[in-house]
């Protein structure tokens, strides 16, 4: 009897992609039109100025009625598609840190729920290093130039948000 572990069968599911195959092809990057982002642009300022509670955004955003329905296809590539997109174009240099980071909790508002990312209850952190040391177990990994290795996150859907071109790397 053979006891060495079997492959599983071929699987031919838009979730089951490989890394060159998927440089190859661009359907998975998607780039703002003029209109979704003056919408988007329109309702973070509206939220800047009224002060709005960002953590209980899902339940009082503004109406995006040309924004939802392009996010709830997002939704639908990342949950029962590929499993991810790239969404380009979202100007962060010319609207600046706060209007793009509501910006962007109102894409992820459009996706569900937001989940606090650290004990502290944060719902936006950044991905930098920030000199700190893994050694201490107070600081997070992607608060250091450490590999992060494999893991995962508590939650569906991930976002990340660019703020600047890395220098090297990614």
């Amino acid at each position: 009897m053979d006891d060495a572990p079997k492959l599983p069968a071929h699987q031919d599911l838009p979730s089951a992609w490989f890394g060159p195959q998927m440089a190859a092809r661009r359907d998975w990057m998607l780039t703002f039109d003029g209109a979704l982002l003056e919408e988007l642009r329109h309702a973070a300022d509206s939220l800047l100025a009224s002060g709005a509670d960002l953590a209980s955004l899902h339940a009082h955003r503004p109406p995006l009625p040309g924004l939802q329905p392009w996010m709830n296809s997002v939704g639908r590539e990342i949950l029962q598609g590929r499993g991810f997109v790239l969404i380009r174009g979202l100007p962060v240099l010319e609207w600046g840190r706060k209007l793009s980071a509501v910006a962007f909790m109102l894409l992820g508002a459009c996706l569900g729920h937001a989940r606090p990312q650290n004990a502290a209850g944060h719902l936006l952190g950044h991905v930098r290093d920030v000199g700190l040391s893994s050694n201490d177990p107070n600081v997070r990994i992607y608060q250091t130039h450490e590999r992060l290795t494999y893991h995962t996150d508590s939650c569906d859907i991930v976002g990340l948000l660019c703020l600047q071109t890395a220098r090297s790397g990614g």
